[in-house]
């Protein structure tokens, strides 16, 4: 399956649940649903300096691969343990399917 580029807006949802902030996302990627992206809002805010979004990281069983992608809100099946495994693009542009070894919250850098 050869992946379609481009970048999209899309919803994160913090993990309080409430607040939410605009950021790009490969458009490929906001299509799964298992990442929980939610549609844009229009005037909404961006994602401030220093905060990093949350993360489901994993390995390949056929390459041996470690990678991590996105996840854009609590509820995402990638976050809930729904689902597994995700799909990450290669350097050759091969798909390579991970299988979920451990969950990262978002962090905030707090100002002083």
């Amino acid at each position: 399956m050869a992946l379609v580029r481009g970048m999209v807006y899309k919803t994160y949802t913090c993990d309080d649940g409430t607040t939410t902030f605009q950021t790009l996302v490969d458009a490929d990627e906001a299509a799964i649903a298992a990442r929980g992206w939610g549609a844009v809002s229009v005037g909404g805010d961006f994602i401030p300096r220093g905060f990093k979004e949350r993360r489901a990281n994993g390995v390949s069983a056929t390459t041996g691969r470690r990678g991590s992608c996105r996840v854009g809100s609590t509820a995402a099946d990638l976050w809930t343990g729904v689902a597994t495994t995700f799909t990450v693009e290669a350097d050759d542009n091969t798909l390579d399917t991970l299988t979920v070894t451990s969950r990262t919250g978002e962090k905030r850098r707090l100002s002083h």
